[in-house]
């Protein structure tokens, strides 16, 4: 098999990987009225179930480094996948609260591994389009998984659509053991294809531009998982919107998301990465507006749809920049650092939200979707000048 083709392959697979990460992220949404009811819970009880989630895909993301050093590319993803599936049987079976809040600490562990691995990976040994097609797989998935769990909870139990989500899984789980000698190891190249030295992690630290590069990630995640989160509860609990039609309203949300992704992926490559990434949050910037403004429905679900394509290429793009921020030396660590802020913002503040919603009323979560673009958006721009400067300083330091 030549290099090509093994290169063809492992990308491949990779996207069926995160499609199927998407998948498992997309269930909660819809589910969460219908579990929050089975175990009489309050509304934002959802937060408990984050919170741990985050806690262990936080440190997944904060080791992957180790991780694929110690067991391989292949063999961790393999490892990552396999504790997933295995999570969304155990949600199903789970016969008490507690014991969903269990499971999902343990599999917050495996998506961070998949999460951030696949990051890693593709950051180091890919291009900008396939890292655009690589998260448009992501929005596959969960833009499926309400669907899925739609139907199911509708017509069967919401049980059901954990089980053929775990079943989906362990067919990816299958795909990726069988391949997992054809992953790569070598880390990031210099421009001479020799291993890079990588920086301690404490001297990324002391770069300005992680610091505003973690806080734009954390913003933009915490405002695209938020909006796919609670869309489903604002419109049926706020907004008078029946189940059988919010449910898809939330797969739009995702659909367009994906269809972004992939239309970006296409054309990533003909923009600055700055330019599109300024304009994308601009983007975002007016679709949650448009959702909080709201005066008929129709300019609601309107600005749910330009706030989904707007926010398609912002993660892919952020993160295949990052050697280019940071330095080829500090690029590991800096996928790391954010990919601990992106478990931050997915899981954390998403469950925040909610809490926002029951305290001041669920319209007001719209508005904090539209502080997050805000604040993504000034994030973003001042790690643009951080680096701008920090390059200044290092061509200075060479003359």
């Amino acid at each position: 098999m030549t290099s090509k083709s093994v290169g063809t392959r492992t990308i491949l697979l990779a996207f069926m990987a995160f499609a199927g990460l998407g998948l498992s992220s997309g269930l909660l949404g819809v589910a969460w009225p219908y579990i929050q009811t089975e175990f009489d819970l309050a509304l934002d009880a959802v937060n408990v179930l984050l919170l741990v989630q985050t806690i262990t895909y936080t440190l997944a993301s904060f080791i992957i480094g180790r991780i694929l050093a110690r067991l391989g590319s292949g063999m961790s993803l393999v490892t990552g996948m396999l504790i997933i599936a295995l999570g969304m049987f155990g949600i199903a079976a789970a016969p008490a609260w507690a014991v969903i809040v269990f499971v999902g600490l343990v599999a917050g562990f495996g998506s961070g591994i998949i999460d951030a691995g696949l990051n890693m990976y593709v950051t180091a040994y890919h291009s900008a389009r396939d890292m655009n097609w690589l998260h448009a797989s992501f929005g596959v998935g969960i833009t499926l998984g309400p669907l899925l769990m739609t139907y199911c909870a509708i017509n069967l139990t919401w049980h059901i659509g954990y089980i053929v989500t775990g079943t989906v899984l362990l067919v990816i789980f299958g795909m990726l053991f069988a391949s997992r000698r054809l992953w790569r190891n070598e880390g990031f190249q210099s421009a001479e294809n020799t291993p890079v030295q990588r920086a301690k992690l404490s001297q990324t630290l002391r770069l300005p531009v992680l610091w505003f590069s973690m806080i734009a990630f954390l913003a933009y995640v915490s405002m695209e998982i938020g909006i796919g989160q609670w869309a489903y509860t604002l419109f049926t609990e706020s907004r008078g919107i029946a189940p059988e039609v919010a449910g898809p309203w939330v797969s739009v949300y995702w659909g367009v998301f994906t269809g972004g992704r992939i239309f970006f992926g296409f054309i990533a490559n003909r923009f600055k990465p700055t330019q599109l990434l300024r304009w994308c949050l601009i983007g975002a910037i007016a679709g949650t507006l448009l959702l909080a403004w709201n005066p008929v429905p129709i300019i609601g679900s309107l600005g749910l749809i330009i706030a989904g394509f707007a926010e398609a290429p912002i993660f892919a793009m952020l993160m295949t920049t990052t050697p280019q921020r940071f330095g080829l030396e500090h690029a590991e660590n800096g996928v790391s650092m954010q990919m601990v802020a992106v478990g931050l913002g997915s899981a954390i503040f998403p469950g925040l939200i909610g809490t926002i919603g029951k305290t001041f009323g669920l319209e007001s979560m719209t508005l904090t979707f539209a502080a997050l673009a805000g604040l993504a958006f000034v994030f973003h721009e001042l790690a643009r000048i951080a680096h701008v400067s920090r390059a200044v300083l290092t061509a200075s330091a060479g003359d």
